[in-house]
């Protein structure tokens, strides 16, 4: 069992944000600066993500994104957000945060939202595992554990379907070189020419790297299947759901019903 640490965690607030800026990371992916309007420091714990309220033609919609920056006294009113175009609803949002960007007008924001924020023992060994979008919340955690704890013993793993998807690997690489145990491993879901790093499913790489045991705590980002999958296929190896921490437990908990 996962030792839980003291951890204050904020209550629910929401505050004015404005847009500081709109990036492109990739073909498909969005990195959005918010900061508060007030400058005031934000209240949430790494792991945390928030309610973006935002008008997008005329009609008002609440969207929930993981926070992907560790809380810092450095720039204590900034948020980022790492957004994926592929629908056209998410088109709209992005002309719209781009029409905001560098205005005075502001969005809403609610905040600290989920139970999947880093509140582990960071003496026990840890894995953290992204698939796709879903290492904007892995990326928040590895930087704040390397903040705390340059000792942790971490290993991260991030999978993905195209080679140019991997835009965050300098800084992974950079947190390589901070964290005395932290190991990064991408991985390209199947081979490819150009691709000389692992390939194949998250959890068979986990399995040849022999990492885990009945100790390890894992964070889990991604759908459903991917989650729940490397859950069970690693509870061979020790790893039990109790020492795992994911939003799908909310969104989507397992399906409980006995069948007939």
């Amino acid at each position: 069992m996962s030792e839980v640490a003291a951890v204050d965690v904020p209550e629910r607030y929401s505050l004015e944000c404005r847009v500081a800026s709109v990036r492109f990371l990739n073909r498909g992916t969005f990195q959005v600066e918010l900061e508060s309007s007030t400058g005031a420091a934000l209240r949430y714990v790494a792991g945390h993500y928030l309610e973006l309220n935002i008008d997008i033609d005329g009609q008002a919609h609440s969207l929930c994104y993981s926070v992907a920056n560790r809380p810092d006294s450095k720039e204590p009113g900034r948020l980022q957000l790492f957004i994926q175009n592929g629908s056209l609803f998410t088109e709209k949002l992005l002309r719209r945060l781009v029409q905001l960007c560098g205005r005075q007008e502001h969005l809403s924001v609610t905040l600290p939202m989920g139970r999947a924020f880093l509140q582990s023992n960071l003496k026990q060994p840890h894995l953290l595992v992204a698939a796709g979008s879903g290492v904007s919340k892995i990326k928040c955690l590895a930087e704040e554990i390397v903040a705390r704890d340059p000792s942790a013993d971490v290993r991260l793993y991030w999978s993905n379907k195209n080679i140019d998807d991997f835009y965050l690997l300098e800084e992974f690489r950079d947190w390589e070189i901070q964290g005395e145990k932290l190991s990064f491993t991408p991985i390209l879901e199947s081979e490819h020419p150009e691709w000389n790093g692992r390939t194949g499913f998250i959890f068979e790489v986990i399995q040849e790297d022999q990492y885990v045991s009945d100790n390890t705590v894992a964070y889990l980002c991604g759908s459903p299947r991917m989650v729940y999958g490397t859950i069970d296929q690693l509870a061979p190896y020790g790893l039990t759901e109790a020492n795992c921490y994911s939003d799908v437990f909310e969104y989507a908990p397992r399906d409980k019903r006995v069948a007939v």
